[in-house]
């Protein structure tokens, strides 16, 4: 089969660190809006229990 070829080498301690740091932003910019949202929709109830 023509083309390239899947490599054998297991990735390094570097490209293992800097996906895991790119996956913690990711993760951090789609759950930061939820959880401020959630946070500002509780203190608004609890407010207008007082």
């Amino acid at each position: 089969m023509v083309g390239l070829q899947p490599s054998e080498v297991p990735p390094t301690t570097v490209v293992k660190f800097l996906g895991a740091g790119t996956a913690a932003c990711f993760a951090d910019l789609l759950t930061f809006p939820l959880d401020t949202a959630k946070v500002r929709l509780q203190v608004c109830a609890f407010g207008h229990r007082l």
